[in-house]
């Protein structure tokens, strides 16, 4: 395993923490304050509305959007009463109060997915409080090693919970496993305590914040140091550490430069390349990167990359991409469909590149499909949503262009306003006068060609110029 560092850097209005090898950023987190509920909150929630036929509920959790609960016919509630089973038709009435997590992020006008089956993730185990599964990382060879884990986490949690071993585990003294099961077992009794106590909606359980949730799911001995550029934050740093992470005992720093930290390591303009939609690489190739409503496409051209024969460019270009693209989906944390056109090769040649592009996917701890590898050079793969992404975060789409990234011609917007005047003058009801105020290109364009000379209701329509307009905009009154 490669050695690496983390950076934990605080803006106030953003937070961003880094996973650097070899003087690159392996991995990219980012948090917004207020900006919506985090992914692992669990709620005790309300009906708002069950939708019988898809077998869904909307959940009312106290947030701007409620809950989207979506359940199979053998799904089942475990109430937080002694192991009482409840059927989904049962429960899931307008108006009943339900346990749920948030499980996926909500998009756009989408609401976040919430799920009953409740988990409590720990950086040695996951607690699963309401489902009877026992299981271990596959990840865990050793035969011994298994038994000694297993055996530690039966003897502390019996059958009553539900519970995977992770990889984090393997060695760990018994001392600190003990200390993380006790840990969430007492965080499990207070949200039980507080589901009874409280009125829906409530939040009963708030995820680490994203600086210990990275430090408790991605440290390991390769570590090297963590350093921070907070007090607040390097203080609680310093104090998860020392509960659950012995890995970094005398590792957590404090950065105390003036100049900002991710602008004295260089992080800063790597962040830029993550927001680009174009990324180069190395011998003077690049990426197109296009994230659209339903997937995204990533493009792989030779651009001023020169060798001996086209051939040895392509495949040089394209071992390049292989690498580059793991990285660049994991920092802009992109999810469902993503299509990589890599530059067409002989099969020999291709095939080397789609081996080394699959095993710099198995660094993503994300679930990714890979779907195929097409005659004209096309993977597909699935990769899992598991958070926001960057551009759900930072990005907003242009409310010039409403997120197409072309701008319409003034012969569009002129057939939209014409066909909007229509649709008003058919209502027979309608017998007054219009103003309509546009832009100044726009008033240019329409009274140079003489666009409404002979219009039908030309007499009953007054333009007015409004410089506050975009080209695109137009106002009637």
């Amino acid at each position: 395993m490669k050695k690496y560092r983390i950076y934990i850097s605080s803006d106030k209005v953003i937070l961003r923490v880094v996973i650097e090898k070899k003087g690159k950023i392996e991995n990219l987190f980012i948090s917004k304050p207020f900006f919506e509920p985090e992914i692992g909150n669990i709620y005790k929630g309300k009906v708002d509305k069950f939708l019988q036929g898809l077998n869904s509920a909307f959940i009312n959790i106290g947030e701007m959007k409620s809950g989207f609960l979506q359940l199979n016919k053998s799904e089942f509630y475990l109430s937080t009463e002694e192991d009482e089973e409840v059927r989904s038709e049962q429960i899931l009435k307008e108006g009943k109060e339900v346990l749920v997590q948030i499980c996926k992020p909500g998009e756009d006008e989408k609401s976040p997915k919430v799920t009953e089956k409740i988990v409590l993730p720990g950086r040695f185990f996951v607690l699963i409080p309401n489902l009877k599964i026992q299981k271990i990382s596959k990840k865990i060879k050793d035969i011994n090693e298994r038994k000694r884990l297993i055996r530690i986490f039966k003897r502390t949690i019996g059958e009553k919970f539900g519970f995977i071993i992770r990889t984090a585990a393997i060695n760990k003294k018994e001392f600190y496993i003990y200390r993380e099961i006790e840990h969430l077992l007492n965080i499990w009794k207070r949200i039980k305590r507080d589901y009874r106590k409280k009125s829906a909606p409530s939040l009963l359980w708030k995820e680490l914040p994203l600086y210990l949730k990275v430090l408790r799911d991605y440290v390991d001995e390769n570590c090297e140091f963590v350093e921070v550029d907070d007090e607040e934050i390097f203080r609680e740093v310093v104090k998860y550490a020392n509960l659950f992470i012995p890995e970094l005992k005398g590792k957590v720093n404090l950065y105390k430069d003036k100049i900002p930290m991710f602008i004295k390591y260089g992080f800063e303009e790597e962040f830029e390349n993550f927001i680009s939609k174009t990324v180069f690489l190395p011998s003077g190739g690049y990426l197109i990167i296009e994230k659209g409503k339903t997937l995204t496409a990533i493009d792989v051209n030779s651009g001023s990359m020169e060798m001996q024969n086209f051939e040895q460019t392509a495949f040089k270009t394209n071992m390049e991409a292989a690498n580059e693209i793991p990285r660049q989906i994991k920092c802009r944390n992109l999810s469902g469909l993503v299509i990589i056109d890599f530059i067409d090769i002989r099969k020999e040649l291709e095939k080397k590149v789609f081996k080394k592009f699959i095993e710099n996917l198995k660094e993503d701890k994300s679930k990714i499909s890979v779907l195929f590898l097409s005659q004209l050079g096309l993977i597909g793969i699935t990769r899992e949503k598991n958070d926001y992404s960057i551009y759900n975060l930072l990005l907003k789409e242009c409310s010039y262009c409403e997120g197409y990234g072309i701008n319409e011609s003034l012969e569009i917007i002129y057939l939209k306003l014409r066909k909007k005047i229509f649709e008003i003058f058919s209502d027979k009801a309608y017998n007054e006068k219009l103003e309509i105020e546009i832009s100044q290109s726009l008033y240019e364009f329409i009274f140079k060609n003489q666009l409404f000379k002979n219009f039908l209701f030309f007499d009953r329509i007054k333009f007015k110029v409004n410089n506050q307009l975009k080209k695109n905009e137009f106002k009637i009154f």
